[in-house]
């Protein structure tokens, strides 16, 4: 079998297979984003398709949501809008099976972004977007930043740090 767009089955097989159920809890858990990447099904890697990491209030392991038709090359505003969509949905959802507790603007302790897009390992404008996007949502809404993955075509994990945002 040929190898897939937006796949590094080395690398996944390098991170994961040797792992213990529990020792693979354990490295999720450092590291989310690369959990989420590497865990995102083949088929919905495609260029655009986002997937918003989500920890919340009372839950043991982060919420992923995969969006495999997002916009290959957003606007910031576009960006914005699917975030603070995630983080409404998620409350909506909570709120429904829970008690709100008014003291907080909302139950996603903490936020972070996979994209899948075309270009190379450098942190490019898109990666930046996200970045922007994610700091203006968290700051509004009191979430911590877990930060933004891109993985590109070729299937490399690039880590777009905080202060790309101010570029």
């Amino acid at each position: 079998m040929g190898r897939t767009p937006f796949d590094d089955p080395r690398a996944y097989r390098r991170r994961w297979t040797h792992l213990t159920d529990e020792h693979r809890r354990v490295e999720a858990a450092c590291d989310p984003l690369l959990f989420a990447a590497d865990h995102v099904s083949i088929f919905d890697r495609h260029e655009g398709s986002v997937v918003v990491l989500a920890e919340i209030d009372g839950d043991p392991a982060p919420t992923m949501i995969v969006i495999p038709g997002g916009p290959p090359d957003p606007a910031e505003e576009e960006c914005l809008g699917l975030l603070a969509n995630v983080v409404s949905n998620l409350d909506q959802a909570v709120s429904a099976s829970s008690i709100p507790d008014s003291r907080d603007m909302t139950a996603v302790r903490r936020l972070g972004v996979v994209i899948h897009r075309l270009g190379g390992t450098i942190v490019n404008d898109i990666d930046r977007r996200w970045m922007r996007a994610l700091g203006l949502v968290s700051v509004a809404l009191g979430i911590e930043v877990m930060g933004v993955v891109a993985r590109t075509r070729a299937g490399t994990i690039v880590r777009v740090p905080e202060s790309a945002a101010a570029a």
